[in-house]
């Protein structure tokens, strides 16, 4: 009788097992699929954000490189002139100022209870981003 009651408990501890065990990978599956969600919105911002930016460089550089032909054809000897003239003053007092990275201005901002939104306005940088970087920061303090 004993032996039938042990291996009836054996048999329910291995179903419980199986169980948790299904729902520990079902778990690792959704977050890693949530995370993969995240980056991939994260780097479809950044390409826009690219694409934006060079096509600013390419429209700034047509208009600088047609300001400095220009230039360069009035006064090419007041160029040469200027450069000999250069005077870099020496500095008697330098402070050393550290900036926090963004990641460490995002996660201080948040700590005091700014929205995502808030703080990729007044970091500007992108909403996606200071969300990724909260919330990579939360599971790295969960699983350490």
């Amino acid at each position: 009788m004993l032996l039938i009651l042990s291996l009836l408990l054996n048999i329910i501890a291995f179903i419980v097992i199986f169980q948790l065990f299904k729902q520990v990978q079902s778990l690792r599956k959704s977050e890693s699929g949530e995370m993969e969600e995240l980056l991939k919105t994260y780097l479809d911002d950044i390409k826009a954000e690219n694409r934006f930016l060079e096509k600013a460089l390419t429209d700034k550089s047509t208009v600088y490189e047609n300001y400095s032909a220009q230039e360069a054809q009035i006064q090419p000897e007041a160029n040469i002139k200027h450069e000999e003239n250069s005077y870099t003053p020496q500095t008697d007092h330098v402070t050393d100022v550290s900036d926090l990275s963004l990641e460490a201005q995002i996660l201080q901002l948040h700590d005091k209870g700014m929205t995502v939104e808030d703080i990729a306005r007044k970091l500007n940088c992108g909403k996606t981003e200071a969300e990724l970087i909260i919330k990579i920061n939360k599971k790295a303090h969960i699983n350490p």
